[in-house]
């Protein structure tokens, strides 16, 4: 039998709104306002804001993001 609104079978895709998905470890991050970044998903970007652990970067092609440190890798 289908499921409502075309859901399928086994995992449902995760959708988190307006929660807090990451905390801060409160450790300094190895990166710096400035610096140019790669992640997996979003491509390459420019840290904007450094928040502990966690950065806003303003990435080329998906635009500003909030994202935990160790999701990046220095380019």
């Amino acid at each position: 039998r289908p499921l409502p609104n075309g859901e399928r079978y086994g995992r449902a895709p995760q959708t988190i709104e307006g929660e807090l998905v990451a905390r801060s470890t409160g450790a300094p991050s190895a990166f710096a306002t400035g610096d140019r970044v790669f992640h997996q998903k979003f491509g390459y970007g420019r840290v904007r804001v450094v928040d502990g652990n966690k950065l806003t970067i303003q990435f080329d092609k998906a635009g500003e993001k909030k994202v935990v440190d160790s999701f990046l890798k220095k380019a």
